[in-house]
């Protein structure tokens, strides 16, 4: 199938999760396949779609000048920025029948990806721990998820329609382990440190957000034995998306989900 490429730069919290559900909903109705990038307008502290507001210390967020917004999709906190963001919107049928099989050629592209910048990734060899409670997602890797020298480098999170599957994730460059913390009401940032990382902590360098997305595209086209199309949103999934964020991601019943 037909892969398309969308680069969508640096976006506010609520209209990147808009833009994300739009695809979504776009492709039940026209199916496609697309691998889009973005960034953030500010960094933002993302809330799984279950995850309790009282998880996060909001003054702080405030303080440190950081947004926040509640995903669609589930897991577990992840403070987005100095990273590359990826989502995969595509037909169930096309990357697998279950959560765990997309989940897992989606890693196995991410990791050709990082390979091209000298960063050896592997699926994690245990499963996370029923004990862990860590409101982090960095902190607890799943099964198909990546890690390198047993530190998880990329958290992603997916979530389907009947039809349609979105997966969304975040590769970061370097993580900000105290902010974190500070923002999670995690009182030991170190326990943090021991099981995640940014791409800069095996480099020895921060690798520029250009190299890291051409880097990432090479793998996935690689890995699917694609071509990627670059295009931009259709006006239909933009006027979607702008509703979506002012009804929705941007508002206070979603977020607190009250």
């Amino acid at each position: 199938m037909y892969w398309r490429f969308l680069d969508t730069g640096i976006q506010s919290a609520a209209m990147n999760m808009a833009i994300d559900e739009a695809l979504l909903l776009s492709c039940d109705e026209q199916p496609h396949i697309t691998l889009r990038f973005y960034g953030w307008a500010r960094p933002t502290l993302s809330l799984g779609y279950f995850q309790s507001i009282s998880e996060i210390d909001l003054i702080e967020c405030e303080r440190r000048g950081f947004d926040w917004v509640r995903r669609l999709t589930g897991g577990r906190a992840v403070l987005h920025d100095h990273e590359l963001t990826y989502s995969v919107i595509a037909p169930i049928e096309t990357l697998g029948a279950s959560i765990a099989q997309s989940h897992e050629k989606i890693s196995r592209a991410l990791a050709l990806g990082l390979e091209k910048l000298g960063v050896h990734a592997e699926f994690t060899r245990s499963r996370a721990s029923v004990k862990e409670t860590s409101a982090a997602c960095f902190a607890v890797p799943a099964r198909v998820e990546l890690t390198v020298q047993g530190k998880k480098v990329i958290g992603s999170a997916q979530v389907r329609t009947k039809k349609s599957l979105l997966q969304h994730g975040s590769i970061p460059i370097t993580i900000d382990f105290d902010a974190l913390a500070a923002v999670l009401k995690i009182k030991h940032s170190e326990l943090l440190r021991k099981k995640a990382a940014g791409l800069a902590e095996f480099l020895g360098y921060a690798p520029t957000l250009d190299a890291l997305k051409d880097a990432v595209r090479r793998g996935f086209a690689e890995f699917f034995k694609i071509a990627l199309h670059p295009q931009e949103l259709s006006w239909k999934e933009q006027a979607l998306a702008e509703k979506l964020c002012a009804e929705k991601y941007a508002t206070r019943a979603w977020n607190w989900r009250c």
